[in-house]
Order: C-alpha cells, then structure tokens, then sequence
C-alpha cells in the first residue's frame, strides 16, 4: 500500500512539532526518517498510527484518510512497533505477540489455526520461540524489542511503522532485524538514529530538522558529509562505499560550530 503525508502539521503543547511535512512511501519501499533528537520523527509517525491528529493535512493509506478509519481498520492497515514498549503487562510472550491477531477477530470466537500459524512464523522470524513462556516483564530490553516485532508482524498489515526499532539491539540483531523488515515486501516507515543502518536498508530518506523536512531522495544523494553536518551538527567522513556509503564521525571543533561555520539546512534539499 501507498502511504502519503500530506502537507501534515503535528502541533503539541501548542508548539508545533511537524511543520508541513509531505512525502510518499511507495509500495513495498522502505523510507527512513532520521534527523537529530526532537526534529520530529516520532511525531510524524504517530500521525500515521493516529497516537496524535494533525492540526493541518493528512496522512493517507491507499489513499484513504488514517482519521476516517476505525480502530479496527487502522490496525488492520497499519502496524506499530515502538521504541521503547510497555514491560508493565503481566502477560507471556507468546500472549503478547497473538494480540496482533485481535483486529483480524470476529466478534464470536478466539484464536483460528491461521491466527497462531502466523504467529509462530513471526516467532521463528524474529528468534523469540524459546522465549514463548516467559513473562514479558522479564526480559532484556533486545528481547521485548524482538518480541514487539514479533507482535507486529503477526498484525499482517500492509504497512509498518517503526520507531527506533534498533533501540536496545546489539549490532547483529540491529541488522537481523531490518534485514526481516527489508524482505517482507511490506510499505515501511521507519524512525532511524543510526545513519549507516538507514543507508543500507531504506530506498529512500527523508531529514528532518526542527519539525521540517529538509531533503528527501535516495540515501546516496541525500546523505552527503555537508548535510549530515548541517543538521547533526558533527563532522563526518565518507570511508567507502560497499554498495551504501559507511559514515566515520567526529564531534566539531567549538569554533567550527558557530552559525557561521555550518550551511543552511535548506540548502542541501533534494528537489
């Protein structure tokens, strides 16, 4: 499915977080968000999973307003994996990965053959199958972040949106787990500090900047030492390309962090 934002303005404590925001996510395509701590990220994302209404423009789903859907139809269309999920539920994993299935339920009866069909897959998928008895409040912040993909995509929606989904992973889940993501050819939209891991895993980035969309395109095209400097405010050196640029960085020496010293943002846009 073909995911759009429209113009959207998120604005929260009477600030706006999200200043006219437009982009697609084309079907099957993974877009990365990435952008320093407060440019937005989340915000737009929550726009799309409704956590929050846009004050100005809309975020669309096959073309269908999100904010016309029931809740049972956005869940159906989209599915969530946070950053930092809820230990607080006294439930096993294996309970918690089967609520991906509840908006796929009738009124009348439980789980189906299919319904745990597919959570078994998610399990073996994401390698939390040994976990399936344990407490979800028991585990390590890298296991609840595989067990709420696990949830996620036992959701089977079309679309997936993922914040910070890296968070709390060591380096080789962080790659197992948007290697997954990558080849369920789902429409993702994903939240992403790590800038090497949204270059080898995203077909298209958007920047943020204090709410606003400052460049959006390829990875290759978008990420370039002067615009990662510009809005991460750290100096950054290209050391090679194995089929996706690899970043090196280095925090700026104080005199070269002056306004002065760092290009507009707005000058590196991808139009």
């Amino acid at each position: 499915m073909r995911v759009e934002f429209d113009d959207v303005t998120v604005t929260l404590a009477g600030r706006d977080v999200v200043q006219h925001a437009s982009l697609t996510a084309e079907s099957g395509h993974v877009v990365g968000l990435v952008g320093p701590n407060g440019s937005g990220k989340s915000s737009l994302l929550r726009a799309l999973y409704r956590a929050v209404k846009p004050r100005h423009g809309r975020c669309t789903v096959d073309g269908v307003d999100v904010q016309h859907l029931t809740g049972r139809q956005a869940a159906r269309a989209v599915a969530v994996m946070l950053q930092d999920p809820s230990s607080d539920f006294d439930l096993s994993v294996e309970e918690t990965i089967m609520l991906g299935r509840i908006p796929h339920h009738t009124s009348i009866g439980g789980d189906t053959l299919h319904d745990l069909d597919v959570a078994v897959g998610a399990m073996r998928l994401t390698e939390t199958t040994d976990l399936a008895s344990r407490m979800v409040a028991t585990l390590s912040g890298g296991q609840r972040q595989r067990v709420m993909l696990a949830r996620a995509l036992t959701q089977e929606s079309p679309v997936m949106v993922l914040d910070e989904p890296s968070n709390h992973l060591d380096i080789s889940h962080q790659h197992e787990l948007l290697s997954t993501v990558r080849g369920l050819g789902r429409t993702v939209v994903v939240a992403l500090h790590d800038l090497n891991l949204a270059t080898q895993y995203c077909d298209h980035i958007v920047v943020l900047d204090a709410g606003r969309i400052v460049a959006t395109g390829p990875p290759q095209q978008v990420l370039s030492p002067e615009l990662i400097r510009a809005t991460f405010r750290i100096d950054v050196q290209v050391l090679g390309d194995a089929g996706a640029p690899v970043f090196a960085f280095r925090r700026l020496d104080s005199h070269a962090a002056t306004p002065s010293a760092i290009p507009s943002p707005e000058s590196s846009i991808r139009r």
